[in-house]
């Protein structure tokens, strides 16, 4: 396989559509969708839908974990799963979305795991970090999971000359920038949350000093996002703003799991650092003209690639 994919908050999906939404109300769902997710999972299987090869090791459990492994299985997407020892459910979210409306999120936090199932996901990792290109590490952490977990997934793959992507925030991601990994993507207020920043309100100018803060922490090369105003990307020494194309979303959720997956497929493909990321974002965008979270048509790829600049600054 060409992308390992650390996924350890994967999640039951359910996306609901309303052409109206009243708080203390009765609403009806226009339409429901059910589908595999969580960052891990998504990353996985946006990379698939790319033409790469990518794995996702993740920790399921009960009658929602078996949904969310035939999924996995029914889009031929790889993954090695440890099932959890007391086979405790996994998580299931809720995305609203509302005509004319804002998009609502409803997180359930994962699941406890046990020290036993984190030294199975662990073994897990080493076997396969073998066969490996590039690794991905995104989302938080689950509860009882030592915040020392994706750096020491990080030391394993820096050991085999891996490159590692990671994509979280706050002590996980203190800890991992200690292993100098190769790209990290925290948006402005992840990045001041993990690193003590006080945030100024101007987007480029909170950019330029997140980048900086992660460069020297250890990162090789940090991703900012800005929102509309698009995203940073520098290594501590070159700076470039990568501009993102116009769309009318359709739901944003799972844009940032694309954007990392595109940026190791990119990468993994041959391109440089501010190469994929054009690309990533390009994926970013596709994905939210998708009504559910992590996925893509490959046609809308290509068809929003030239719409995304790349400036030298």
């Amino acid at each position: 396989m060409s992308i390992l994919v650390a996924g350890l908050t994967p999640t039951v999906q359910r996306t609901m559509r309303f052409d109206r939404f009243a708080m203390g109300g009765v609403n009806r769902a226009k339409e429901t969708r059910v589908t595999a997710s969580g960052k891990g999972v998504n990353v996985a299987r946006i990379a698939t839908l790319l033409g790469e090869k990518a794995k996702v090791v993740q920790i399921l459990g009960g009658d929602s974990g078996r949904f969310v492994a035939r999924e996995l299985d029914r889009q031929e997407i790889p993954h090695a799963t440890v099932w959890a020892d007391d086979d405790a459910p996994t998580r299931v979210c809720t995305t609203l979305l509302v005509t004319d409306g804002p998009t609502t999120e409803l997180v359930e936090e994962a699941a406890a795991v046990s020290p036993h199932d984190v030294a199975l996901l662990l073994a897990q990792f080493k076997t396969d970090l073998m066969e490996a290109k590039i690794l991905c590490c995104s989302g938080s952490l689950p509860p009882e999971v030592a915040p020392d977990f994706y750096a020491r997934i990080i030391r394993e793959a820096k050991a085999m000359g891996i490159p590692a992507i990671i994509d979280t925030q706050k002590e996980p991601l203190r800890i991992a920038l200690g292993e100098r990994p190769f790209l990290v993507k925290p948006n402005r207020e992840e990045a001041a949350m993990t690193l003590g920043l006080q945030l100024s309100g101007v987007p480029e100018a909170d950019a330029r000093a997140a980048i900086t803060a992660l460069t020297n922490a250890g990162a090789q090369w940090a991703l900012i996002s800005m929102g509309a105003q698009g995203s940073l990307l520098g290594d501590g020494e070159s700076l470039y703003r990568i501009v993102s194309p116009q769309i009318a979303a359709v739901n944003p959720i799972g844009s940032g799991d694309s954007l990392a997956a595109g940026i190791a497929v990119s990468y993994v493909r041959g391109h440089s650092v501010p190469e994929a990321t054009v690309f990533g974002t390009a994926c970013a965008a596709a994905n939210a003209l998708s009504p559910t979270s992590g996925e893509l048509r490959p046609e809308d790829v290509d068809r929003l690639l030239p719409s995304v600049f790349l400036h030298k600054l």
